[in-house]
């Protein structure tokens, strides 16, 4: 297909690789757990031939792509199209990551941070399409923001805005990824909920997540068991009003028409929208409430693929 896009997500928990037309319909995908002991030109080299057996099954050829977008787990020097680093993955620190894919393909290369790329893909194709002003909040391995300002995405001076996972919420909780301490990200990610349910397990705390290996334990367990296990029920709450703690402070600064929550951990639907939205109506000034939706996102963990696409297609757009 003429005019189809390659889209890229380099993220701690997968990586993925596809084809996706200008209309966001993924022709062709292929995805695969990250291992987080490659380094970054083995994951690079991966994700082609990820791509080489994409184009196949999609039956489309190079040169029938007119662009490639890639959503980056980190933060990302956006005008440059450098990777600042990765607090999931080793030795991303200073890659000229769109340069290195704009050479080795050829085509005009977009290279953004994953929550950037999945706000621009749910006010593209999914969620929040026909809004304005939006929050844009990824709750995985990581948690992150994207903001989109009057339609368009808000990076800020130095394409460091919306590392809202990096708020202090916690002043005497554990130490983050990062370094801090007591980050919305070490106290409500899908490994911070993990965290929290063995460290009560391990006290002693009944529950029905004793039958889960210690080592094996996840976060969708715990959303899993939320509405008839009380540990994981408290555990989910705890985690929900850190969320909306965080959004609530960005909901007064920003006055967005729509939150948007997506990321692994935003599967538990009502089970984490619930306290989300009840902190946020306890935080946030009146007003900034009155036309305010928070919402799951649509495209589950397409977002930051589709998202990446949008951003493709303006810069070929631009050409």
């Amino acid at each position: 297909m003429a005019g189809a896009v390659l889209a890229l997500d380099i993220g701690g928990t997968k990586l993925a690789a596809a084809v996706v037309s200008p209309a966001g319909q993924v022709l062709a995908e292929g995805v695969v757990p990250t291992d987080p002991s490659c380094c970054p030109p083995e994951i690079i080299e991966l994700l082609f031939a990820m791509s080489e057996q994409a184009l196949e099954a999609g039956g489309i050829r190079w040169r029938d792509l007119v662009a490639v977008g890639v959503s980056f787990g980190g933060p990302v020097d956006f005008p440059a199209g450098r990777t600042v680093t990765c607090h999931h993955l080793p030795g991303w620190e200073g890659l000229p990551l769109r340069d290195l894919i704009a050479e080795r393909t050829g085509l005009p290369t977009m290279v953004d941070n994953d929550a950037n790329a999945a706000a621009l893909g749910e006010v593209t194709f999914g969620a929040a399409r026909g809004c304005q002003h939006v929050l844009y909040l990824t709750v995985s391995t990581g948690i992150g923001a994207g903001l989109v300002l009057n339609g368009q995405i808000h990076r800020g001076a130095n394409s460091m805005a919306g590392e809202l996972g990096h708020t202090l919420v916690a002043p005497d909780g554990p130490r983050c990824t990062c370094g801090r301490i007591g980050c919305l990200e070490a106290m409500a990610s899908g490994p911070a909920i993990a965290r929290a349910a063995g460290e009560a397990l391990a006290a002693g705390a009944p529950s029905a997540l004793q039958a889960i290996p210690p080592s094996q334990l996840t976060a969708r367990h715990v959303s899993e068991l939320a509405n008839a296990d009380a540990l994981a029920a408290r555990i989910m709450q705890e985690a929900g009003e850190y969320l909306g703690q965080a959004i609530a402070g960005a909901v007064n600064l920003l006055n967005p028409q729509m939150v948007v929550i997506g990321g692994g951990v935003s599967q538990a639907g009502e089970v984490l929208l619930r306290p989300v939205r009840a902190a946020v109506r306890r935080h946030t000034v009146p007003q900034s409430l009155r036309d305010l939706r928070i919402v799951i996102g649509q495209l589950g963990q397409r977002a930051g693929l589709l998202g990446a696409v949008a951003l493709a297609l303006q810069e070929a757009a631009s050409r």
